[in-house]
C-alpha cells in the first residue's frame, strides 16, 4: 500500500478537483480534512462516511483512506505531526488529545461546536494564506483548540448513540481499554444488565461493528499510537493491555496492520 510522508512538522494543502486519483493509501502523519465545498464519499479504515461541505474528518497516521466525489469538491487538508505541539505536550491533559484521536471514530460529530469549529477552520486557512509575524502562533494556536474540541466530543459522544446506555458502554470501554477481565463480554453484559447472547446484537446494532471488532481495533490503534509516540517496549505494551505476551501483541498486530511492530514503528516514525 502507497504510504504519504510529511517530511515537516506541518503543513497546509487543498484539494480542488472534480475526481479523486489517489488509491487507498494511508500516511506517517496525522490529518484534519475540513469539506469547503462538494459532496461524496470518505472510506476511511474500510468504513464508508457521506460528507457534504463544512464536514471535518480526523485521519491518525496508521489510517487507511480514499474519496469518492459526486461533484467538484474543494478540501483544505492541514497535515501535522504530534511533534508540532512539543511545547503543549508539556501539559498532560493536551497528551490526551492524541489518544482521544486514535478513537475508532473519524467523522467529527460536533452539534454543540459546529460553527466554533467552522470559524476556527477558517481562521486557520485565512492565516495560513497570508504572512504575518504572528501567523505560526496563531495556527498552532487555533489547531490546537480545534483538536481539544475535538478530543472533548469523542469523549461524549465516540460515535453516534441511540440511547444513553449505549453512550455508557463506549465510555466505560475508552475508561478500561486496557483491563481484557473488565472488558469481557459476561463482564460488560453484566455491567450494564443486558443478557449475554443479545449484547453483541445490540452493541452492532449500535455501532455498527461487532463488540469483539470494536475492542481489538480500538486497542490495536492506541498500541500503535503508542508504539510511535510513546517511548515504551513492545513487552510494556503487552503487559499493558492484557496480552499474554510480547509474541501474543505481536502476531494480533500483524494481523490486523499487515506489518511487524518494528517495521510499522520504522515506517511511522516522526521526521
Amino acid at each position: 500500500m502507497h504510504i504519504r510522508n510529511l517530511t515537516q512538522k506541518f503543513d497546509i494543502a487543498y484539494v480542488i478537483k472534480n475526481e479523486w486519483h489517489l488509491p487507498v493509501h494511508k500516511h506517517t502523519h496525522y490529518e484534519l480534512q475540513y469539506i469547503m465545498r462538494g459532496k461524496g464519499q470518505h472510506m476511511i479504515n474500510n468504513r464508508s462516511y457521506n460528507y457534504e461541505k463544512g464536514d471535518l474528518f480526523v485521519l491518525a497516521p496508521q489510517d487507511t483512506h480514499f474519496f469518492v466525489f459526486e461533484e467538484k469538491c474543494v478540501i483544505c487538508i492541514i497535515k501535522f505531526h504530534e511533534g508540532f505541539f512539543q511545547d503543549l505536550l508539556l501539559d498532560a491533559d493536551f497528551k490526551q488529545v492524541f489518544t482521544r484521536l486514535s478513537s475508532p471514530h473519524r467523522k467529527m460529530d460536533l452539534p454543540g461546536n459546529r460553527q466554533q469549529i467552522i470559524q476556527l477552520m477558517e481562521l486557520i486557512i485565512a492565516e495560513h494564506r497570508k504572512e504575518t509575524n504572528y501567523q505560526n502562533i496563531i495556527i498552532k494556536n487555533a489547531l490546537a483548540l480545534v483538536l481539544s474540541i475535538m478530543a472533548k466530543e469523542t469523549d461524549q459522544n465516540t460515535v453516534k448513540p441511540k440511547d444513553d446506555k449505549i453512550q455508557a458502554i463506549l465510555n466505560y470501554i475508552d475508561q478500561h481499554i486496557t483491563s481484557k477481565q473488565l472488558l469481557s463480554l459476561q463482564n460488560i453484559a453484566d455491567t450494564f444488565h443486558i443478557s449475554k447472547t443479545y449484547f453483541n446484537q445490540y452493541f452492532s446494532k449500535a455501532t455498527g461493528s461487532s463488540y469483539k471488532k470494536y475492542i481489538q481495533e480500538y486497542a490495536l490503534k492506541l498500541i500503535a499510537h503508542q508504539l510511535i509516540h510513546r517511548d515504551k517496549t513492545l513487552s510494556q505494551l503487552a503487559d499493558e493491555f492484557g496480552y499474554t505476551d510480547e509474541s501474543h501483541l505481536s502476531n494480533a498486530f500483524k494481523a490486523h496492520f499487515k506489518q511487524t511492530p518494528s517495521t510499522f514503528k520504522k515506517a511511522h516514525q516522526q521526521h
